[in-house]
């Protein structure tokens, strides 16, 4: 019976994991062909740089949450924090409890995990952002502290509109909003090729010779 249930998790695990892959692969992928329209690079050498930084960071978010997990325990409590704000902004009635938020009438409990902090998301935004080549310190430091504010204020907009949503409606919209917040990556990847950095790899201007 234990080998059974030991098998069931190590292939929930593994389906998992290859669900985690090909999301990220798909990310990576879309967003050289969005960054293949500014600037021209291999295709295999943008995604092993992207592959290289997302893993790290990963691996380094793992390891930090580990070694010292009071610092994502305060986040989370922190994060619950501003979102109560939020809801009292919009007239629900609710109590805060650490990382635990409770609504009233009708009365539904929900806890702010590491996966609210959306540190996936904002790894993936980092390691696309340093995977385009030729860029200068300049604009990648445009690029990943605009990009970061956004993503952080759109995490925070999407945590508590899908708590009021639930109250309001009963309807958990949750894991939605987190799919669109994966599209929202790419949106503001885009927008910062095409806004931030518009002149990247833009051909040089020849003088005409005397």
């Amino acid at each position: 019976m234990q080998s059974n249930l030991l098998s069931n998790r190590a292939i929930a695990i593994a389906v998992l994991l290859v669900i985690i892959v090909g999301l990220i692969a798909g990310l990576g992928t879309i967003g050289y062909i969005i960054a293949g329209r500014k600037v021209k690079q291999p295709f295999i050498r943008f995604m092993v740089r992207y592959a290289i930084v997302f893993i790290f960071l990963i691996l380094l978010e793992v390891t930090f949450l580990r070694l010292v997990p009071s610092v994502h325990e305060t986040l989370r409590n922190a994060m619950a924090s501003f979102v109560g704000r939020a809801l009292s902004l919009a007239g629900v009635s609710h109590t805060v409890a650490g990382s635990l938020i409770t609504v009233e009438d009708p009365t539904l409990s929900f806890s702010i995990d590491v996966g609210c902090l959306g540190g996936v998301l904002f790894w993936v935004y980092v390691a696309l952002v340093l995977a385009e080549s030729g860029l200068t310190l300049r604009q990648r430091l445009i690029g990943l502290v605009v990009g970061l504010v956004i993503l952080i204020a759109f995490n925070f907009f999407r945590v508590s509109i899908s708590i009021y949503l639930e109250w309001l409606t009963g309807v958990n919209v949750h894991d939605y909003f987190y799919l669109f917040n994966v599209i929202f990556v790419l949106l503001v990847w885009a927008g910062w090729l095409r806004t931030l950095k518009p002149k990247a790899g833009a051909p040089a201007t020849l003088t005409p010779s005397r």
